[in-house]
This record gives C-alpha cells, sequence and structure tokens, in this order.
C-alpha cells in the first residue's frame, strides 16, 4: 500500500542527501519564499540543499527573507567530465594544458615510451544532485534555461512538484498539487503538519508565511479558507515575523508610485461579463506622479489587491519615445490574472511578450482607445464573448474623475 503524499514527500526529503530546489523562471514571492523553506527543512536534517533559478536575482520584496542571497542563477558544477589514462605501462612525468579560444589542449609526458588513443576514455560522472524539488512551477519548460540545457538531468532523478496552480502538468515522481490551496507554501505547511514533523522554526515559519500573504494578498483573495487562516495562525505562534513579512511586501511602496496608482484609480473602468478592470494613463500621468514605467507591476499589484471582485487587470499606457523624453512613443498594455493561470493565454491573439503571471502587449500604431478595443477583443474572444459585448465594453466611458486626455492618443 503506497504511503500518503504527506509521508512520501517527508520520505524522500529523508532519504535525499544533496537536493536541488528551484522554480520557475517568472518567479512569484511564493515561488521564493516556499524554495527557501524547502532548503531550510531540508537542511535542518542535515543534509544539503542548493536553490538554483534560471538567471535570479532577488527583488526588493524578497530580500529580507533568510537565505535568499544564497539562491544561484545557474547550475553550478551540475556534472563533471572525466578524461580516464591507463597509466598502468607508462608512468606521468609532466602535465600542462593550454586554452586556446575555445580549445582546451591537455598535454602528458610519459617517463618511457608513449601513450596512445587506446589508453583514453572518457566519461560524465553522476550528477550532483540526488532529488529536485520544484515549487510553483507548472511545467519543467517553465524553469527556463537550466531546464533545457540539463533535459537529461532532470528526466533521471526523481523530482516532488509542490504547486497551487489549476495547470500544473503533475509532471512529478510525486506531485503535491492542491488547487484549492491559496499557495505553494500553504501547502508545505500542510505537508508538515499532516505528516507529523516539526521542522519549524522562526525562519521557515516567516518563509510560509510571507507566501501565504504575498498569494493572497494580506487574506484578502476569494481563495482564502478557514484553513488557511488556521495555519497562518500556527506559522505565527511558531515564530513567523509578520510585521517584518509586512513591511516588506506592503509598506516600501514610493510615493511616486503611490501618485501613479491613484491617477490609475482614477480611471479605472470594470467590464461584470469578463470581470475585467482596466485603468488609462497618458505621459501626463507618469510626469506628474515622478514615476516611470518600471513603477507599473506595483500598480497591478495594488489593482489586484484592491479588486477582490475582478479576475483580470489591466493598464493600457503611453510608453515614452525614446528618441524624445516625454513624447509618445507607442501604446503598450500589462495584462495580469489571479484566476487565469496563463496571463498570456488571456491575449495570445496579439502575440504578448512578458510570462504567464504578467503579460505585455505592445502597439506601435493607433490611439489608446485602438489599443483598448484590441486588448478588450483578444480577452472576449479567448473568454467566449460575444461581439456585441466587446464593443460595449470598449465604449463604456472612464470615471467621472478622468482628464479628457485619458483617452487621447
Amino acid at each position: 500500500m503506497s504511503l500518503p503524499a504527506e509521508k512520501q514527500f517527508l520520505e524522500a526529503l529523508k532519504r535525499s542527501n544533496n537536493a536541488l530546489v528551484t522554480f520557475r523562471r517568472d518567479w512569484s514571492v511564493d515561488a521564493v519564499a516556499s524554495a527557501l523553506a524547502v532548503a531550510r527543512l531540508i537542511e535542518r536534517q542535515g543534509k544539503r540543499a542548493d536553490i538554483v533559478v534560471d538567471g535570479f536575482e532577488p527583488g526588493k520584496a524578497v530580500k529580507f527573507l533568510p537565505g535568499v542571497g544564497a539562491i544561484k542563477p545557474a547550475f553550478q558544477q551540475l556534472q563533471r567530465f572525466i578524461i580516464n589514462l591507463d597509466v598502468a605501462k607508462h608512468k606521468i612525468d609532466e602535465l600542462s594544458y593550454d586554452l586556446e579560444g575555445d580549445s582546451l589542449k591537455i598535454y602528458i609526458t610519459p617517463k618511457t615510451g608513449q601513450f596512445d588513443g587506446r589508453d583514453v576514455t572518457t566519461a560524465a560522472s553522476d550528477f550532483k544532485y540526488d532529488l529536485i524539488v520544484t515549487v510553483d512551477t507548472p511545467d519543467y519548460p517553465s524553469l527556463g534555461g537550466i531546464f533545457t540545457a540539463n533535459t537529461d538531468f532532470f528526466y533521471h532523478r526523481p523530482t516532488l512538484n509542490i504547486d497551487s496552480d489549476p495547470g500544473n502538468e503533475q509532471y512529478g515522481n510525486i506531485n503535491a498539487v492542491d488547487i484549492t490551496a491559496t499557495s505553494t507554501a500553504e501547502i508545505i505547511y500542510g505537508l508538515l503538519r499532516a505528516g507529523g514533523e516539526h521542522f519549524l522554526d522562526e525562519d521557515v515559519a516567516t518563509c510560509l508565511l510571507t507566501g501565504m500573504i504575498s498569494k493572497t494578498k494580506s487574506f484578502k483573495t476569494a481563495t482564502v479558507t478557514p484553513k488557511t487562516l488556521e495555519a497562518a495562525s500556527q506559522l505565527i505562534a511558531a515564530g513567523a515575523r509578520r510585521d517584518e513579512i509586512i513591511q516588506n511586501l506592503y509598506r516600501t511602496r514610493s510615493l511616486t508610485t503611490l501618485k501613479l496608482w491613484g491617477r490609475a484609480l482614477a480611471r479605472l473602468k470594470y467590464d461584470t461579463a469578463a470581470k475585467f478592470a482596466w485603468t488609462l494613463l497618458v505621459r501626463q500621468d507618469f510626469v506628474h506622479a515622478g514615476a516611470g514605467e518600471e513603477s507599473l507591476p506595483d500598480v497591478i499589484d495594488e489593482l489586484i489587491a484592491n479588486s477582490p471582485e475582478a479576475e483580470i487587470i489591466g493598464i493600457l499606457y503611453e510608453q515614452e519615445s525614446a528618441a524624445e523624453k516625454g513624447r509618445v512613443g507607442g501604446i503598450c498594455a500589462l495584462v495580469s490574472s489571479e484566476k487565469y493561470a496563463d496571463s498570456l493565454g488571456l491575449v495570445a491573439s496579439l502575440k504578448p511578450e512578458g510570462h504567464r503571471r504578467l503579460a505585455r502587449v505592445c502597439f506601435p500604431g493607433g490611439s489608446l482607445v485602438d489599443a483598448e478595443r484590441s486588448v478588450i477583443q483578444a480577452i472576449y474572444k479567448t473568454l467566449g464573448k460575444s461581439a456585441a459585448a466587446t464593443a460595449a465594453a470598449a465604449a463604456q466611458p472612464a470615471a467621472e474623475t478622468a482628464p479628457k486626455t485619458a483617452v487621447a492618443s
């Protein structure tokens, strides 16, 4: 009789001597916090764990998390290449090498006689890690370059797959996928509790609570359940530093970002059919707020946190011209969704860039109104809504407080 998932999870961690913990390239705070918690749990059992994430650079929201500085952006010595020379007949006198461009030349001089090709064999050492733990990652390709460059490794090591994404492909040997959970962090806490193991310390509890608070926008989303709140209370009781989490996740918005958010709120629109909330920003909004386009992801987060009825959030904005500062250089749109696992898929017909959590579409020509209509049409097409509803949504006026330039090209 097979063990339940929580027992399998803990047994796999116990059997591992050197584990790899990783998550998708377009990471979330939940992913970072969950990975740090898992690595800490492994290390507390006297084992080794490395966190490796393709191109990882910690954002300001996660820099406070214990151990985040140890996350590596690429593999280091995943596997060694071995050149084996038979020296039974001829002992070595000298050994040297030269690196010429892309070529490595190794020079071996025997004391007597000579070596030939039959004396040399090559091999690859075993992989450095004996277990892979993925968190908040729907499929292998989401891992980016560390997967595409090392597929043999990922297909020949046991994988623990922990995720709350409905789109998860169940690719692990052990799949702890619970779409009713608010976050990956909540699942990890549940695995620990159900398994009867008590490896929680203040750092692990802080990481897990960070993941839960981030994913639920401080427990404001509709996915929060009594089980979620109970888990949060237990983590606080175990020493999770709630004040530190709130300070770093929600009290670090710059004044310029808050000003831009205020302008976005003044122009907010909402379509009940698609449950789509969006806003329009012109160049003057950025100028008056003193903010740049880099503030827009934070504005998106604020809109998500403060629009619980909306399942899709969007910002359409005028880009700054690269040639002439302050001038309009085109129209772009950012689209994000907490409900739909793939934001790129919502506007797939517009050939977006970005990642599953945040899609970006740019329109080199046309007005803000034209771009607005195109984005709405793309979302309605994906959701199977009618053309008439699309036209009605596009014609919806902005808030009365919006300046007339809100829909100017």
